[in-house]
């Protein structure tokens, strides 16, 4: 049996560094093999580790034929423009889930009509910008497709499997789950969410989403170093992006949310540590993971 894991030298670098960390659940083969608070865990905004949840749904709306990575972003909302552009016009799922939409900023929309007004500067799927946008308008395709928010379709199919209590997901103005963010869960169902990638998807002997999907969503399709920042290496954040996945150094990769908030599932371990924040110098916490915690895998 797996020897538990020492905690110590990692509760200590949080502190030594002074990083607002709440918590953190370590799992290995199914099992946990370490835990520590600072705070209590209860569900709070994971922010954009709801990306990933996002992505799942994804791929079970398409195993269900109700969603296609080819679906045009168009076809789903009625007079979605007066004249869409040609960029706006070749926008599919896939070019959102990779963050490649080809509109240049971040920006946190209210609703599908102000993401459809803005200006796409570059091809959809040639250029990686981080926003919230494209997820929220996979969450509002998703809808559509389905009849159902994010949340509730996620709900039968996704946190009662996993005997994640129902959770809250903030909606937009229009009333579709933000997708992008606005999910709140506690560090305990974030490992089990963890566990059950590590798992592709499978749990307790049920396929809840296709193992190749887990595998597609989880390597990289999009490079996310930007050329013209030669001399700026930003580990972990410059080695791709897949549907709603970040790769990270040591053969892992991750689910990753402002204010640090991690779901790092590390398959050559057979390891997730899951880990809840509330602090704007989120890396380090990342980091120091590779330090203390992964030497003990």
């Amino acid at each position: 049996m797996r020897a538990l894991l020492n905690l110590g030298p990692y509760s200590a670098a949080i502190e030594r560094h002074k990083l607002k960390v709440d918590g953190l659940v370590v799992l290995q083969q199914g099992r946990r093999i370490g835990s520590y608070r600072w705070t209590p865990d209860t569900p709070r905004n994971i922010y954009s580790v709801s990306k990933s949840f996002t992505a799942i749904a994804a791929g079970m709306a398409i195993d269900e034929g109700k969603l296609r990575l080819s679906d045009r972003v168009l076809d789903a909302f009625e007079d979605p423009a007066p004249e869409p552009s040609p960029r706006l016009s070749a926008l599919r799922v896939e070019h959102l889930l990779t963050m490649s939409r080809g509109y240049p900023h971040f920006t946190r929309p209210r609703h599908v009509a102000e993401v459809l007004a803005q200006p796409l500067s570059y091809d959809p799927g040639t250029v990686f910008v981080y926003d919230n946008a494209s997820t929220f308008l996979v969450s509002a395709m998703l809808t559509r497709a389905t009849g159902r928010t994010l949340r509730d379709f996620l709900v039968e199919r996704l946190f009662r499997p996993l005997d994640i209590p129902d959770p809250v997901w903030r909606e937009s103005e229009d009333r579709f789950s933000l997708g992008a963010t606005g999910l709140e869960l506690s560090t305990e169902s974030l490992g089990v969410f963890g566990q059950f990638l590590l798992q592709r998807g499978k749990w307790q002997g049920t396929q809840l989403v296709p193992a190749q999907w887990i595998d597609g969503a989880t390597r990289t399709q999009i490079p996310t170093r930007n050329p013209r920042f030669k001399d700026t290496l930003k580990p972990d954040y410059d080695l791709g992006y897949g549907y709603q996945f970040w790769m990270c150094r040591h053969g892992a990769y991750r689910c990753d949310g402002k204010d640090g908030q991690f779901v790092v599932v590390l398959p050559r371990q057979e390891a997730v540590v899951a880990i809840s924040s509330h602090e704007e110098n989120m890396k380090p916490i990342l980091y120091l993971v590779w330090d203390h915690i992964l030497p003990q895998l």
